[in-house]
């Protein structure tokens, strides 16, 4: 992964080329490793072993933030150094059905 992020943040490929060059089957997965490493650093592209646990004040202050602000998954979870943006869109989901 690091390597495809560092070949991308040097200007050598775009993400297309790149998801050809390394048989990646998704070209947004590129876009995901770079939003993670730029906002983690090498942290942010290593394998997670277990899904971490949210206490639930700090979900509720993600989703006022995400209402309150309109911003984006991505940005929210940068925001709260949450690495994977669908944690939040699946919380929004469980707060509405609940």
């Amino acid at each position: 992964m690091l390597n495809v992020v560092q070949e991308y943040l040097n200007g050598t490929l775009g993400y297309t080329l790149l998801t050809k060059k390394h048989a990646i089957s998704d070209s947004a997965l590129i876009g995901k490793w770079v939003n993670q490493y730029k906002t983690f650093g090498k942290d942010g592209l290593k394998r997670k072993k277990t899904n971490k646990k949210y206490p639930l004040n700090f979900k509720l202050d993600v989703l006022r933030f995400k209402q309150d602000t309109s911003a984006s998954y991505k940005d929210t979870a940068n925001a709260f150094g949450i690495t994977e943006p669908s944690i939040i869109a699946n919380n929004v989901r469980d707060a509405v059905i609940n």
